[in-house]
This record gives C-alpha cells, sequence and structure tokens, in this order.
C-alpha cells in the first residue's frame, strides 16, 4: 500500500462520499474511485458499502482505518523529527474547559501568537472528560483538564492551581437559604459540576434540579438573574466586570481546592508546537 492511497481511503472514510472526499484532497473524483477500487482488489477486500447517497466502511475497512490512521500519524511524526530544527508552525490543537479558556488563555494565546506565529492554534472547549477522550482519540494534540487523570497512555503536569467557590445570586446572603435549589452546570463529564453534587450530597441539600448550560457566561447570566447557584473558579467570577453581581462562598478544602493539569499522549514525539505550548502554560509566571 502506498502512503496517497492510505491518505484517499482515509479521507473517503471521513467524508462517507467520493465526491467531497476529492474536494477535501484537491483530486477529481473518477481518480478517487479507481484508486479505491484498486486498493480492494489488491487486499481482496469490500472496504466500502456503496449507497446511493454516499459510502459507509465495511468491518474490514474498520480494521484498515485504524492502521492508516497510525501510518499516517507515525509519517507525520517522521516527517517532524528529521524537520525538528525549524522554529514551531502548523497547526495545534488544544482541547480546553471553558472556564480556562475565557479566564486563563488569553494572555498566554496572545503571548504563544507573538512568538510562534506560524503556528495555527486551535482550541477546541468541552467537558474535562470530553477532552481527554478527545486527546486518546487523537482528534487534539494536547489538553487542559481539571481532577483526576488515570490514563496509561497519557503524561500530565501541573497548570493551575483553583480554589472553587459556591457562586449564588446576590440576594442569597446566607447558606441556610439555599433549599429547593436549581444547580448552573455544564454537562457531565464536567469536575465542577461532580465538585458540586458531591459538596450538596455531603451536606445534605437535596433535592435540586439540574440545567444544564454551555457556556460559562450563560451560567453566571443566569445566576446573576436570580436562576440558581454553581461551583466555578474564583478566578472566573472575580473579575473586575463581574464585581457585585454575585454572592460567592469558600467550600471546604475537599471540594474547594482543584488543580488544572496539562494532559498530552505518552511515547509520542512531542512537536516543537506543542513542547512550546506546553512550556509556556507550565511555566512559573503563568500560575497565579
Amino acid at each position: 500500500m502506498e502512503i496517497s492511497e492510505l491518505k484517499i481511503f482515509l479521507a473517503v472514510a471521513k467524508k462517507g462520499n467520493f465526491s467531497r472526499a476529492a474536494e477535501e484532497i484537491h483530486c477529481v473524483q473518477s481518480n478517487i474511485t479507481a484508486r479505491i477500487k484498486q486498493l480492494e482488489e489488491r487486499l481482496g477486500v469490500t472496504l466500502f458499502h456503496r449507497k446511493s447517497r454516499g459510502v459507509t466502511l465495511t468491518s474490514s475497512g474498520h480494521q484498515l482505518l485504524e492502521y492508516a490512521e497510525r501510518i499516517i500519524r507515525l509519517v507525520k511524526e517522521a516527517e517532524g523529527a528529521i524537520t525538528n530544527q525549524n522554529e514551531p508552525h502548523g497547526k495545534l490543537l488544544i482541547g480546553t474547559m471553558e472556564t480556562t479558556a475565557a479566564v486563563r488563555l488569553p494572555p498566554l494565546l496572545a503571548t504563544y501568537h507573538r512568538s510562534y506565529p506560524q503556528v495555527e492554534l486551535h482550541l477546541v472547549t468541552g467537558t474535562s472528560e470530553e477532552s481527554l477522550k478527545r486527546l486518546v482519540d487523537y482528534q487534539v494534540d494536547g489538553v487542559l483538564v481539571s481532577g483526576k487523570v488515570t490514563h496509561d497512555a497519557l503524561v500530565v503536569e501541573k497548570a493551575y492551581e483553583e480554589e472553587l467557590v459556591l457562586v449564588a445570586p446576590p440576594s442569597v446572603k446566607s447558606l441556610e437559604l439555599l433549599n429547593n435549589l436549581n444547580i448552573l452546570v455544564f454537562r457531565t463529564g464536567c469536575t465542577y459540576r461532580a465538585q458540586l453534587e458531591g459538596w450538596l450530597k455531603k451536606t445534605g441539600r437535596r433535592p435540586y434540579q439540574i440545567i444544564e448550560f454551555g457556556s460559562v457566561e450563560g451560567i453566571l447570566g443566569c445566576i446573576a438573574a436570580g436562576m440558581g447557584i454553581s461551583c466555578l473558579p474564583r478566578s472566573v467570577v472575580e473579575r473586575p466586570h463581574l464585581q457585585y453581581n454575585y454572592s460567592l462562598y469558600s467550600l471546604p478544602k475537599d471540594f474547594g481546592n482543584m488543580t488544572t493539569w496539562f494532559v498530552w499522549r505518552h511515547n509520542e514525539n512531542i512537536n516543537k508546537a506543542l513542547l512550546a505550548f506546553k512550556n509556556l502554560i507550565v511555566s512559573k509566571k503563568n500560575v497565579d
């Protein structure tokens, strides 16, 4: 098999359609169709189920997909190692929590962009659980997450220490008034949500209604409007433009102390763009 064939195969598998795959890799559709047919004939298997509106992988196709992705990654890794003396460049995908993207990353990203303008940096926000899955599945190059990271294939390094606080509407003057609660949280997999629910369970504050949000600004806006409470890093709610909008309450250490980790894949040749990002984010000058 040739590298070009595997790239064509991956494009078709990703797009589920010969014509869209042709657009993806800037090639005519007839060539894509012919190359896939040649590959199937050489291997003696059918790789795709042909349908009227596209194609789907067969069981043999799924088997080849794993190997093809691994081979292409190794080729890119080899190319990166050979050109390792160059300045950081290319695409860098970083997974991060919404709160970290909103508060911690803006000054760091500005510094990184000034230092390495040839790097095309993309942020992918999500819960810690989602970010770790994306990292393991090779959808991102590194992630910023909180909570425990136990996967053997991953390496962790401390990035930030956060203090989590209970965030309530300004009208709430005492924790004793917190009954029949609405908790405003990110979807399952968020460590801040897990900490809040753990604290509510331990202190016997039940029942409560869960309302899920996709952004930290949405959560903050609804707390300020009196809709419910949440658990967030103090650094998020003590920004100047948010002063006086909330009542903040400290949590016990076992619920209020949280470490944010920078995580990348083990046993992988870390490229210069990712290494530069890691070194910047874990440097002492970026830790409060």
